[in-house]
This record gives structure tokens, sequence and C-alpha cells, in this order.
């Protein structure tokens, strides 16, 4: 038998735990629709395991969002095939890549160990925090956004607390969170808000990291975001923290062509 990289398998739990294919990952058909942020990048190949009932709308669902889908198995095809038993912590999506790359950068080393997250959208950094052993604090407009947050928390059994806040209209409410919390860890990934920085630099506690993770002015000739309000100058950053210590500044760049901020400093 041959398969791709990328398996998912979208039947109920316990059929899941009875038998898969190695290196699936397991997204219960129901909860799709709340969990699309942890599928692999749009065009990835990949293999589906389904309800024999299931089988045609998930996989028009998976090529209606541009998936290649190689393979379909039901659980009486799996049944004639070697497969594993019991949970697995297989993922197939990516988070902000200053994490995934840089881990040893931003591992927490003391006490406290929160970590705030501001403006998390669906949340892949806030999981990734969490695994790192963050007790994470999601910050984010969108109920949606949070509920998202909340749901993947609990299958990837992390410390998760979301918090509905509009950092742009209520600064105050961030401080006090800050203030309560002393994180060790501030992450602001495709959020630009820059009167943030000055909340950053005056209430984070000595030895807080901040990760920003964001688009660069060069951006808008590929793309969107293009007002300067939401577009870092080049050196902004390590020119704003310049009494910081930058343990990471350099350029990361999506496959169209837009470039993002890769920068970690510390408070001293």
């Amino acid at each position: 038998m041959e398969t791709t990289n990328a398996i998912i398998d979208l039947r109920p739990l316990e059929h899941f735990l009875e038998g898969h294919l190695p290196g699936a990952v397991h997204i219960p058909f129901e909860q799709l629709d709340d969990l699309w942020h942890e599928v692999p990048p749009k065009g990835t190949e990949l293999s589906l395991c389904v309800e024999a009932s299931h089988k045609e709308q998930a996989l028009q669902l998976f090529q209606e969002r541009h998936f290649i889908v190689e393979h379909v198995y039901t659980s009486e095809s799996l049944s004639q095939l070697s497969v594993e038993t019991g949970p697995n912590h297989h993922r197939l999506w990516f988070g902000n890549p200053i994490v995934e790359e840089y881990p040893q950068l931003i591992t927490p080393t003391s006490q406290p160990i929160s970590a705030i997250d501001v403006g998390c959208g669906s949340g892949r950094d806030v999981i990734l925090l969490g695994l790192m052993g963050y007790d994470v604090f999601a910050v984010d407009y969108f109920d949606q956004a949070l509920e998202r947050v909340s749901h993947s928390a609990e299958r990837w059994n992390v410390n998760v607390s979301t918090v509905q806040m509009d950092c742009r209209k209520h600064p105050e409410k961030l401080i006090e969170l800050i203030q309560e919390e002393q994180p060790q860890l501030i992450m602001q990934s495709r959020f630009l808000h820059r009167p943030l920085f000055d909340i950053y630099q005056e209430y984070l506690p000595k030895g807080c990291k901040i990760v920003v993770h964001t688009f660069l002015e060069g951006a808008a000739k590929f793309g969107k975001p293009k007002k300067p309000d939401f577009l870092l100058k080049n050196e902004e950053l390590s020119e704003r923290f310049g009494d910081w210590s930058v343990l990471l500044d350099q350029v990361h760049h999506l496959k169209d062509g837009r470039p993002l901020s890769m920068f970690i400093a510390q408070k001293q």
C-alpha cells in the first residue's frame, strides 16, 4: 500500500483508536467545520479515512478546498490493511515559523510560565506555545476565533485561557492582563498596532520576550496588506527595541513573495 504523508482520519474517535493508518491525524467529520485550521495547506496531496456514509461528502469538501485526494479509505477497506491502535500526537499544520524553527529561543525557563498571544486568530501558535509548556492567554476580538482556540486546546490538552479583547480600543485591558500575569512571552503574529509596542516597553516585566511576525513594507507590491499602518518598516523593530537584547532579527518570505518579520527581543 502506498499513501502520502498526509493522512486525515475523519471517523469517530472509537474507530480511530481501534485501528488507523500509521501517521494518520484524527479530525472527527462532525467537527471538521471548526477544525479546518488543523489541516495542511491547500494543494496538499492527502488520503482520507471515512465512514462509508460520509465518503462522497468528505471527498467533495476537500476537493472544493483544492486538496488533492489520492485515496479514500473506509473502515471496511482499512480492515484489510496494516494499522496502528491507540491515540497519537501527529499534526499536519504549521504555525509561526519562529516557533517552528527557533523553539530554543523561546522555551520557558522560569516561573511564571505564562504567555500572551495578542490577536491569536485560529490559534495555531497558541497550541504550539501550550505544547512548549506555557500557560497561554489567547487574546482576540472575535468570539468565533476564540471558540476555535478553545476547541483545539481541548483536543491538544494544553492550558489555554481565552480573552475577548479589542486591544486597539481598550489598551488598558491588555495592560491589566500583563500586570496580573507578568508573562514570560508576548506573541504578535500578522497583527500590527504600533501603540502596543509602547505598552510592551513600559509594562512588560524584565526578562519577558516579544515575538513579532508580521508583514514588512515590501509586502505591498505583492498583495495585502497595503496600508502603512499595517506594514512594518525595515529595521523598525530593531530600532524600536534597541535597548532590549535582540535574539532574532530575520525576514521570512511567503510563497507569494510577501516578506514578514522574524523578530525576538528580550527586555533587559
